[in-house]
């Protein structure tokens, strides 16, 4: 299979000006690929640099140094750290989504909306994404009743449900997902599991993040341990 994503060197630091400039080293000297349709798991303990790295290939933060690669289907392959911001917001439009533990949205938007969102973006009417949008809750177990109620009010778990909905309902060509299945029950984490395997089959790659063991055996291919911001082991399952 062709490469999607290929990190090379990637080094993150952070310092605190508050605390007389201290340096901390999030990512250091990071490198692997990732192939077209693959699920890679990050894996490590709390502060190991898991969600840092995520937010480098999505561009939230910049790195230090080093490059991550994007080939992407419209533009060819873009640098994600020398990208400029024009062509970042483009990629996230067009092919990449990432989808975090929280939900953030405008407030009293209602749940359908916030998931037919992603839908309209890409030209399809209000219509027929609202419906595609409720099919999906439906499956998600979302009461009906919340469909249209607004996302800010509900708990932990239907908000999640919300945003994993919001995060898969347009195949995106390349997804991040942190900690997608945390505050699910055991039987909608595996409706999650097998809807973004689904994805998988038509070709999305996922870079996935969670500390729940039966998400990660079915879901990840391959794992990359990270330990103090480096990576110690990548490994297939």
């Amino acid at each position: 299979m062709p490469k999607i994503l290929e990190v090379r060197n990637v080094s993150k630091h952070f310092q605190l000006h508050v605390q007389n400039n201290k340096r901390i080293a999030a990512l250091e000297d990071v490198s692997f690929d990732m192939e077209q349709g693959e699920i890679l798991g990050l894996t490590g303990k709390s502060g190991s640099g898991k969600s840092s790295l995520m937010k480098c290939i999505y561009r939230t933060y910049l790195v230090n140094s080093g490059s991550l690669v994007l080939h992407t289907a419209a533009r060819g392959p873009i640098d994600l750290a020398t990208a400029t911001e024009h062509q970042v917001l483009a990629v996230r439009k067009t092919e990449m989504f990432y989808c975090s533990q929280f939900l953030s949205v405008i407030p009293r938007v209602p749940a359908v909306d916030v998931v037919a969102e992603s839908l309209t973006r890409k030209g399809r009417s209000i219509e027929e994404a609202q419906a595609i949008a409720r099919d999906l809750l439906d499956k998600l177990g979302l009461p009906r009743e919340l469909w249209d109620a607004f996302p800010a009010t509900f708990s932990g778990g239907e908000q999640q449900r919300v945003n994993i909905a919001r995060a898969i309902i347009a195949a995106p060509r390349f997804l991040l997902v942190d900690e997608p299945t945390a505050s699910l029950d055991t039987k909608t984490k595996d409706v999650v599991i097998d809807l973004v395997l689904a994805l998988k089959t038509q070709g999305t790659s996922v870079v996935l993040i969670t500390h729940d063991q039966h998400t990660l055996d079915r879901m990840a291919e391959r794992r990359l341990h990270l330990e103090l911001g480096r990576v110690r082991e990548l490994a297939t399952v």
